[in-house]
């Protein structure tokens, strides 16, 4: 629950080298974090179904200012400011792995919405009355191109009687972005499949979110994204189920950081705070 996870946090900074330098501090959660760092919704971390005020916890117990903000809005500071999106002001970055997350930068700022849902784009709706969503809902852009709701899918077509490498590679461990990888190039046909849809559903939501807000770049990153490469992205973007005015209503780009996006963007936030 939430206060094992906080002071496991807490524990963790206390022991890093040159942590009492350290002026502020940024942390990015996967849920709803309001603007003053109230996680409202957690649903990844078990036992997290209320409001929790972690900005102010973790600032009285690490005794410095402490900034918290949505992991996935942190990576798009990160792409932002040192990556990718350099040089836009508009800015949409979608972060592709065991779920989707996404993050938005208008006019050079980060939104994070009322509720810190702004960017939230994989739970919009791409199929009516579709596959059931982590969340609970169904039809969500996560069911169809998160790594969890492919290996749902994969799952339940083989205990139909289907064959599939990419269930097989995995065995009864979780299936990985580079089984997904390897399960392609051996021409596995539920791996096409899956990534068929995963398309279809990324290239519905982005081109959505782009025409709406008229964003200019949107950045891609991610488990799923890295394994995949440019192909994936040249097939979203030439989808004919690319939202507004198809490949023209934004650019598509790889993101330039991976695993540390979110860290370094929790990094920059907390440093937005100092005088």
């Amino acid at each position: 629950g939430p206060a094992d996870v906080l002071e496991a946090v807490a524990q963790l900074v206390e022991r890093l080298d040159g942590a009492d330098d350290v002026e502020a501090i940024g942390i990015g959660l996967p849920g709803l974090v309001t603007a003053d760092g109230v996680v409202d919704r957690c649903p990844n971390i078990a036992g997290w179904d209320a409001p929790v005020a972690v900005a102010r916890k973790l600032t009285k117990r690490l005794g410095r200012p402490v900034v918290v903000a949505n992991d996935v809005n942190c990576g798009a500071v990160c792409e932002h400011r040192v990556g990718a999106g350099r040089g836009v002001d508009d800015l949409l970055a979608v972060f592709v792995g065991t779920g989707v997350g996404g993050g938005l930068v208008l006019d050079g700022r980060l939104v994070a919405g009322a509720r810190g849902m702004a960017g939230e784009i994989g739970h919009v709706t791409v199929v009516d009355d579709g596959r059931v969503c982590g969340c609970g809902e169904r039809g969500h852009l996560e069911a169809y191109a998160g790594r969890a709701g492919m290996e749902r899918e994969a799952r339940r077509l083989v205990a139909t009687g289907r064959t599939s490498k990419l269930v097989e590679m995995a065995g009864d461990q979780p299936i990985k972005s580079r089984h997904l990888a390897t399960a392609l190039d051996q021409g596995d046909e539920i791996a096409h499949v899956l990534v068929d849809q995963a398309v279809m559903a990324l290239a519905v939501g982005i081109g959505n979110v782009a025409t709406l807000l008229d964003a200019h770049r949107a950045v891609l990153g991610g488990g799923v994204v890295d394994k995949l490469g440019q192909p994936f992205l040249d097939q979203i973007s030439t989808s004919p189920s690319f939202g507004g005015f198809g490949a023209t209503v934004c650019d598509l780009v790889l993101a330039d950081h991976l695993d540390d996006a979110g860290v370094v963007g929790a990094a920059l936030l907390a440093a937005d705070r100092l005088p």
